[in-house]
């Protein structure tokens, strides 16, 4: 740690910390308030604050504003040796008693929706793109909504029915190349949209979260921008995953 740390940021860092491990917590999972964590180490939530924001640089944990701290990243080496970050959306319906279920809802071709997502995915204002709708459930209840899009330009075909197997195995089959993805904004918002409340099995006005992610090959290549619609009361979030499906 770095010598700025100060002993009351370090007690602060080393209790939550030693949460996560004792409770067995991980990526997504919520943690205690700022204000209770201050109240238990009988310290100034300033003090909490400087230390979950030291954790947060390490990615050890995120903040989503106006909900709380989460536990970050958290990961395993497979048999190569290789990391690679726990899948949140499997991991969460297991950890349910359910089986993580993708199902293609609708797919199509149509010119990239903004300037904005063109130069996400560093591509022409009026190129092509795949756009998929994806619902993510365990077994028969639906925990998200995938509003996916890939560019036409870097896949001349793609068989759809795949990406209700595996979405990140099948792009790293049709290039050859590893995935990686970062997390680029999450917002709260109360849901209207008539097709999100009937998919997801909502009422109107349900507080949900949106995930707007940029997703890259490993020679940083971008080669989607999901918009995902998620039911945090199934669902927890993560930041930021390696690896995802």
């Amino acid at each position: 740690m770095s010598e700025n740390i100060t002993e009351k940021q370090k007690e602060v860092i080393e209790f939550i910390l030693n949460k996560i491990n004792e409770d067995g917590l991980t990526s997504g999972d919520k943690l205690d308030t700022e204000i209770a964590i201050a109240k238990t180490l009988g310290i100034t939530r300033a003090t909490v604050r400087e230390a979950t924001r030291i954790l947060i640089e390490q990615e050890k944990i995120y903040r989503v504003k106006g909900s709380g701290i989460f536990v970050g990243s958290t990961g395993y080496s497979n048999h190569s040796g290789k990391f690679h970050a726990l899948s949140p959306f499997d991991y969460q319906a297991q950890k349910s008693g359910h089986k993580g279920v993708r199902k293609v809802i609708s797919a199509s071709i149509i010119k990239v929706p903004s300037p904005a997502m063109a130069q996400e995915l560093r591509i022409k204002t009026n190129d092509q793109v795949y756009k998929i709708l994806r619902l993510m459930s365990f077994d028969d209840i639906p925990v998200s909504l995938e509003y996916i899009h890939f560019p036409v330009s870097l896949f001349s075909t793609l068989e759809f029915s795949q990406l209700e197997i595996s979405k990140y195995s099948y792009i790293e089959k049709l290039t050859g190349k590893g995935v990686q993805r970062r997390a680029q904004n999450v917002r709260a918002f109360n849901v209207r949209d008539e097709d999100q409340i009937r998919l997801l099995n909502v009422a109107e006005g349900d507080a949900l979260m949106e995930l707007h992610e940029v997703v890259y090959l490993d020679d940083g290549t971008p080669f989607e921008v999901n918009v995902a619609i998620v039911n945090t009361n199934i669902l927890h979030l993560r930041q930021i995953a390696e690896r995802g499906e």
